[in-house]
């Protein structure tokens, strides 16, 4: 049950290098920040580490890594599951803010962001689509040579159709292109939100939110 306000449970924090080798960062864990809004596409975050016995220099951390934690409020049943074995993963792609506070002790930030997140950065769309314009976002989704989640996705259909010439472009900012042209079903509003939380992802009419 929650004791205060804030309560948590997180019985550890696994990162999985390159190699799969993994370690616990929970003690040494100082701050654990995840972002997720109706204006970003993806979901990102941060951890600070005070690190005491070199893990960066053992782990051979280069921004390839995995981090594997699952967090729940205490007696709700809610949680976010980015475990190895039954969740989604998040993915380390950057470290900042290496400061060296005393000998021996290194504090630093790990950015992490969802396999979509990542996917993202590391592909582009050069395609013609022709049809519902929320079905064109599935298939983006969904292409194995673009996006490929395997998340809930909740799409709102759009009244209208078009054919899309996406040239060259970041799925995301192919997405993002076709949401401001997007006319909801139901209304004929124009304009959709892409996001995604940990939840899932969703394309939604600004209308219907």
């Amino acid at each position: 049950e929650i004791a205060f306000a804030g309560d948590y449970n997180l019985p550890r924090i696994d990162l999985y290098n390159h190699k799969g080798q993994a370690i616990d960062l929970k003690n040494i864990v100082h701050e654990l920040n995840i972002y997720e809004s109706i204006y970003k596409n993806a979901i990102t975050g941060s951890i600070v580490v005070v690190d005491a016995n070199n893990f960066i220099g053992k782990m051979e951390i280069q921004g390839l890594e995995r981090l594997s934690f699952k967090l729940e409020t205490p007696g709700s049943g809610v949680f976010i599951d980015a475990s190895m074995e039954t969740g989604d993963p998040f993915h380390v792609y950057k470290i900042s803010d290496r400061q060296q506070i005393n000998p021996g002790t290194t504090v630093y930030t790990l950015h992490f962001g969802s396999r979509e997140f990542m996917r993202n950065m590391r592909t582009k769309v050069s395609q013609a689509y022709e049809g519902r314009l929320d079905t064109t976002v599935l298939k983006i989704m969904m292409d194995k040579n673009y996006i490929d989640t395997k998340k809930e996705m909740s799409m709102e259909p759009t009244g209208n159709t078009h054919k899309i010439v996406i040239p060259n472009m970041r799925p995301y900012d192919a997405i993002n292109m076709i949401a401001k042209k997007s006319l909801a079903q139901k209304s004929g509003a124009v304009g959709y939100y892409f996001y995604e939380t940990t939840k899932g992802i969703y394309f939604r009419s600004w209308d219907n939110m």
